[in-house]
């Protein structure tokens, strides 16, 4: 019980807002599950998880095409409240996205039942909802953005330093693969990218890793 208290005040801006009735509900409502590397989840349709948390692991938030591909949107860490598995509760909104667990992890649930009567009786809870609702739209409209009018080049650039800080090492353990897939472009066309900077001594390759060995100069790209 402590431990999930301590989760959700590290998370929750409102949670000392709510009364102790409404906390102990949370608490008690709340599922813990272990979910391993490579599991996928699939919010929207009119279904809704509830909100979700991350208490440790990395996951990936995506959306996917009718042909089978998909576009990177963010990606969640310890600690991190994924809000737009329960957007659907808000009326008029149902976004269709999928989560990939890229490392193992536990993720703590808040069904949608209960965090709907929070929402709708506590001011607090809402305004933080829509606050964050609110932020991770305009982050995914930044990211089309750059879809439409950045350079595929500069997007990898991007992808390769957001990879790098997540790792927290200039060695990469990333596949040519998992690049295109998070520039939204073709793995072809990632390789031959990888080449030129490669040859303008930015990177360099070995078999299923990237060596970042100039970041200054790929942030400029």
């Amino acid at each position: 019980m402590k431990e999930i208290e301590e989760l959700f005040e590290c998370s929750f801006p409102f949670w000392d807002s709510l009364t102790e009735e409404e906390q102990a509900e949370m608490i008690l409502g709340t599922t813990r599950n272990t979910c391993g590397k490579k599991t996928r989840l699939h919010f929207g349709g009119g279904e809704c998880a509830g909100v979700q948390i991350i208490e440790t692991g990395r996951a990936r938030i995506f959306i996917t095409s009718p042909n089978g591909g998909d576009i990177t949107l963010f990606r969640l860490m310890d600690g991190d409240v994924s809000i737009l598995s329960a957007a659907c509760m808000l009326n008029g909104m149902d976004v269709e996205l999928d989560m990939e667990m890229e490392t193992d992890c536990i993720i703590y649930t808040i069904p949608k039942k209960l965090y709907k009567k929070l929402y709708e009786e506590n001011g607090a809870v809402k305004d933080y909802t829509m606050e964050m609702v609110s932020e991770k739209f305009s982050d995914i409209m930044w990211l089309f953005n750059q879809f439409v009018f950045s350079n595929v080049a500069s997007r990898l650039a991007g992808v390769l330093l957001e990879h790098r800080a997540m790792e927290g090492k200039d060695v990469l353990p990333v596949t040519h693969e998992v690049l295109a897939r998070d520039a939204g472009t073709a793995r072809e066309v990632v390789s031959r990218l990888l080449k030129q900077f490669q040859a303008d001594g930015m990177v360099r390759l070995t078999r299923g890793k990237v060596e970042i060995t100039d970041a200054g100069r790929l942030g400029k790209v």
